[in-house]
């Protein structure tokens, strides 16, 4: 019989009736939102997949491949991030899900994260959420070169109203320029990012941040 990993415990949140082999996910209480992970000491609230091809690795300063990559994390350039080294992991796929989270407390909860996309073979980033049905659902994905800076996406999970799994999926591309990277998650309130300056041009009277 080939393995299925997966949490074997009934008693978890996260009981996948499915697997036949304890991968030491399973889940007994969850995190209150909102909740941060800016991976400068660590994951935070996240954990690298074992049933992946490959993981997560952290970096301060730029990737190892030139054309690909961000040179610095989103915030201060000297902090860390976690990208998908593409180099020998051609079309490959690593994951990164977070604990249960409790999403009742917040209004219109929402994802926020920045996600820096650069090279000419770059795959595909995704995020699912899975809510009590136990089924993962995609919530959001981005394919290719999207430049090279960091960009913000914002997730609307307001269709959620209890406990929630986000997983973060990147598959890198046909070759080493396909370092993906992501910085600062956020579970939180959704946001109306804008220009608040009413003095500038672009300003948006309906932006709150």
């Amino acid at each position: 019989t080939c393995p299925v990993f997966g949490c074997t415990d009934s008693t978890a949140l996260n009981f996948d009736a499915s697997a036949n082999t304890d991968d030491g996910s399973c889940l007994y209480t969850c995190t209150a939102t909102p909740v941060c992970s800016d991976f400068d000491l660590d994951l935070g609230v996240f954990s690298q997949d074992s049933n992946d091809d490959f993981d997560w690795s952290a970096m301060s300063g730029s990737t190892p491949s030139i054309n690909t990559g961000p040179t610095g994390d989103n915030t201060s350039g000297s902090g860390t991030y976690y990208y998908t080294e593409a180099s020998g992991n051609f079309n490959f796929s690593a994951g990164l899900t977070s604990q249960c989270l409790d999403v009742s407390t917040l209004n219109s909860p929402a994802l926020a994260f920045f996600y820096h996309m650069y090279g000419a073979g770059m795959g595909t980033l995704e995020v699912y959420v899975t809510d009590a049905s136990g089924v993962p659902a995609l919530a959001w994905s981005q394919f290719g070169d999207q430049g090279d800076q960091w960009n913000l996406a914002q997730v609307d999970l307001s269709s959620y109203t209890g406990d929630i799994v986000i997983q973060f999926v990147g598959t890198t591309g046909v070759d080493f320029t396909s370092d993906m990277a992501i910085d600062d998650v956020c579970i939180q309130e959704f946001t109306a990012f804008g220009c608040t300056d009413s003095t500038a041009t672009n300003y948006d009277s309906n932006a709150t941040d």
